[in-house]
């Protein structure tokens, strides 16, 4: 891992800063923003981008990136974690385009993965499940099943991210690494985290959470069902040894004084960013190349924000308060 790693740090340098993501919202329009971000490397040169397409260009942007780091690491199955996700967004748009009897959209689908979508595309539509993982056979065979009896496409979604957790979760257990092992539990962890609260918004009780709890993070089930009618700055001294106390209790009485679930949705973030500033401390490993990744897709989402922001005229204020902590 020395020249993998070597090669990580030096384009480590060229990430989105929190002076970089403030001179975007600076911008006075999305257009300039546009120019800010092909400035900094994103896209394939000068070429004219339209403001309104700025997602084909982040999506061009991320599989840049993983092209980057599938091509330097030693051993890419132990990045498969983060590789999965991009695989289990492309079957729900393939399996919604196969009930709606129509092609899937082409600006749906990602370019990144563990299977070239184009070969994903046939395995789907011949049901020929060979090269992908039982994980996936599994949750297209469960799709298909639900949706015929009930007909209702959230069934689609919650079986595709059940099993993309569950396969993140055994692919990080086999790399053996504690800091991927770790990433993909405390990323488990605030999903869980904002379920809970958003279920006790909308008044549902602790059965439903139970049936969307998604397995494989640090904090269990019975921490959450136990305490599911406590107050949410009480709650939160429970999370200490998570490390999520702080984005529970700042998240919730933000909530309740605004009714809006921005904060918490950042200190979660923010959380996951934290965590993967430990890779800093690791000279040589998949620590550095792992990291570049959760750093990466964060400033995708931080660029995301700014851009749709900007198209909307959003104030300042209102971006400057949904910025997530950056890696550099």
């Amino acid at each position: 891992y020395v020249f993998a790693s070597t090669r990580v740090r030096s384009v480590e340098k060229n990430l989105l800063t929190k002076e970089r993501a403030e001179n975007l919202i600076d911008c006075n329009s999305p257009e300039d923003a546009i120019k800010i971000l092909i400035d900094i490397g994103y896209g394939k040169g000068a070429e004219e981008i339209e403001a309104k397409d700025f997602e084909k260009l982040l999506s061009e942007e991320i599989k840049k990136v993983y092209d980057f780091v599938r091509g330097i690491a030693p051993s890419e199955a132990k990045l498969y974690a983060f590789l999965y996700p991009y695989d289990y967004h492309n079957l729900k748009v393939l399996m919604k385009a196969e009930f709606l009897e129509s092609d899937p959209e082409p600006y749906l689908i990602d370019k990144v993965g563990t299977i070239d979508v184009n070969q994903l595309q046939i395995m789907v539509r011949e049901r020929n499940f060979v090269g992908m993982t039982d994980n996936m056979k599994n949750a297209i065979l469960e799709v298909v099943d639900l949706f015929s009896r009930t007909n209702d496409p959230q069934v689609i979604d919650f079986i595709f991210d059940k099993y993309c957790y569950k396969e993140m979760k055994e692919s990080a257990d086999k790399t053996n690494n504690s800091y991927i092992k770790g990433y993909v539990s405390l990323l488990i962890d605030t999903i869980n985290l904002k379920t809970f609260v958003r279920l006790r918004e909308m008044k549902k009780n602790w059965d439903l959470f139970s049936q969307v709890f998604i397995e494989g993070g640090n904090i269990q089930d019975k921490l959450f069902i136990s305490n599911y009618d406590e107050p949410y700055e009480q709650f939160a001294e429970r999370l200490i040894p998570y490390g999520l106390s702080k984005a529970m209790a700042e998240g919730g009485s933000a909530l309740r004084e605004t009714g809006k679930f921005t904060v918490l949705e950042k200190l979660c973030d923010d959380s996951i960013m934290d965590y993967a500033r430990r890779a800093k401390y690791v000279t040589f490993g998949i620590e550095p190349l792992a990291a570049y990744l959760i750093a990466k897709e964060a400033e995708i989402r931080t660029v995301r924000i700014v851009m749709t922001g900007l198209l909307q005229g959003l104030s300042r204020e209102m971006m400057t308060e949904r910025l997530r902590e950056t890696y550099v």
